[in-house]
């Protein structure tokens, strides 16, 4: 398939939402960026667009299970042990100079390391780590949908108890389980099985109104714009545009960048606009801020996002033996959607 273009553009766009939301948000733009936090929800949908894309066409078998692990492992984690290193480095130095600040124990990096603080309601060493904590989980539960005999049902009806426990119509789910926001993810696996022609457009659009519904409710903001974000990309599909709209330099850098941005700026970029607000004004350290988060961001992706990601295209997720039975002779499970 050809390099869309236009999914790259839109991380770009939802990585610098959320920078703005904490940057920005130390400066009188609150007004105009209190509503980044809602490049998570473009994020997510994105996840479900792109993780559909990867295992829907694969058999899934135990082995694909390990081998899909492994590639998302080498593509995620170094950047993100890495900005978990810094953390705890820039929270050391930070009480080195009299700043009040909880270091984080043993115990809570390790889970962090993990992806398990949610679940054990360990204190948040970043802000921005517990949707990672859920795209993991994300991943896990869509391959084993894929794995059933119903596989649409199954994203269905999750997404059903996924938009009751974000509304707070009910709370059954445990404490940072993925489901109040496996709605997004869904969202956008229904999007890409449309796109490539593997799901009819009615039952998307049922789906879709479904979720439009819930943009009335609490938490509405995140439904409007995981339907939104959905839309937009059935109508870049439709037109053929996948490829070209946000093809241009700049949101396809962003675009490049934006895991690496979204990793490091609450971090280096909070940093770099604290010690500017002891010698600029508000809108001055708020440029370094984004300057140091960008460029951070840059040096990151070139030297451990890069060779992690060329690293990661070395573990095929495609089955080395027979198409019908796996290396253990059990027959390999297709997806089929309506």
């Amino acid at each position: 398939m050809a390099r869309l273009h236009f999914i790259d553009g839109l991380r770009g766009i939802a990585a610098s939402m959320v920078v703005l939301y904490h940057l920005a948000g130390r400066t009188d733009a609150t007004w105009f960026t209190q509503l980044g936090y809602l490049g998570v929800a473009i994020f997510f949908v994105i996840s479900g667009f792109v993780i559909a894309m990867v295992a829907t066409d694969c058999p899934i078998t135990w082995g694909f299970l390990g081998r899909f692990a492994a590639r998302r492992s080498l593509r995620l984690d170094p950047p993100y042990w890495l900005s978990l290193a810094l953390a705890v480095i820039l929270a050391l130095m930070a009480t080195r100079f009299g700043v009040i600040k909880t270091l984080p124990n043993p115990t809570d990096i390790g889970l962090h390391f993990l992806y398990l603080q949610d679940f054990a309601g360990a204190t948040p060493i970043s802000p921005i780590y517990w949707t990672l904590c859920l795209e993991i989980q994300f991943y896990v539960v869509l391959i084993l949908c894929l794995w059933t005999r119903w596989p649409l049902i199954m994203v269905l009806a999750l997404s059903g108890w996924s938009l009751l426990e974000h509304a707070q119509l009910t709370d059954v789910s445990p404490r940072g389980l993925f489901v109040p926001y496996w709605f997004a993810f869904a969202a956008g696996s229904l999007t890409y099985w449309n796109h490539v022609g593997k799901l009819r457009t009615h039952y998307l659009c049922a789906a879709l109104a479904v979720l439009l519904l819930f943009t009335i409710g609490h938490n509405g903001a995140w439904c409007l714009t995981a339907t939104l974000t959905a839309s937009i990309l059935v109508i870049a599909s439709r037109l053929h545009r996948m490829g070209s709209w946000l093809s241009g330099l700049l949101p396809q850098f962003l675009g490049r960048i934006s895991y690496s941005l979204y990793l490091f700026h609450p971090l280096v970029g909070w940093s770099a606009q604290s010690l500017a607000l002891r010698y600029l004004n508000q809108w001055g350290a708020l440029a370094v801020g984004i300057a140091v988060s960008v460029l951070c961001a840059w040096v990151v992706y070139r030297v451990v996002e890069r060779p992690s990601i060329a690293l990661s295209h070395y573990v095929s997720l495609r089955q080395p033996t027979s198409p019908a039975r796996d290396s253990t002779g059990q027959m390999q499970r297709k997806v089929r959607l309506p």
